[in-house]
């Protein structure tokens, strides 16, 4: 079912749009089209699943401050770091938009986990796997978790401000976020 990010809240919203497009940039920038959507849909299809949380910047940066690791690999290796292009952004933050409002994916269904084809990750034999677009390979849980009746978690608002990244000093940042105090 597609999600569509129902908030009249412009902050909500535009965190939101921030946290997934740095998802989709820094997660599949190289992957084109589909992967992009892919990555945006995996985010949204765990906001939606009972395990994860209910916010979109909550989904994507769950785990970053902790020592066991972060669920999305930019959050925590440095890639923040790394300005991102203009263009590759803008065309990332239109992959975000379009996901959030309501564009699916469906290759991937009902996927809330991927890894690069370079890693074999611990947890790879305890999911199911459902698709391969470029170098990700995306996975589902196994059983009723990963079934569409469980993909009913409303999305909770009050999104936290996405940390700040390099270039957007220069005015590169959205302007709906620049004159927030919070960030930077």
């Amino acid at each position: 079912e597609p999600f569509r990010l129902m908030t009249t809240n412009t902050a909500d919203r535009a965190a939101a749009t921030t946290c997934l497009t740095m998802a989709v940039y820094y997660e599949a920038g190289n992957q084109g089209d589909q992967g992009e959507a892919a990555v945006a849909q995996v985010a949204l299809n765990r906001l939606r699943n009972p395990l994860f949380p209910k916010t979109v910047c909550g989904v994507v940066f769950e785990g970053s401050t902790l020592p066991t690791g972060c669920q999305f690999t930019f959050t925590c290796d440095g890639s923040l770091n790394r300005p991102p292009s203009k263009a590759g952004w803008k065309h990332a933050e239109q992959v975000a938009e379009r996901a959030l409002d309501g564009y699916v994916q469906p290759s991937v269904g009902e996927a809330t986990h991927y890894h690069t084809v370079w890693v074999v990750p611990y947890w790879q034999s305890s999911v199911v796997k459902v698709a391969q677009i470029g170098a990700h390979i995306f996975y589902r849980w196994p059983g009723p978790l990963g079934m569409p009746v469980s993909f009913q978690g409303q999305y909770a608002g009050l999104e936290e401000n996405p940390p700040p990244i390099t270039g957007f000093d220069d005015g590169f940042r959205p302007t709906s976020l620049a004159d927030d105090a919070a960030v930077p």
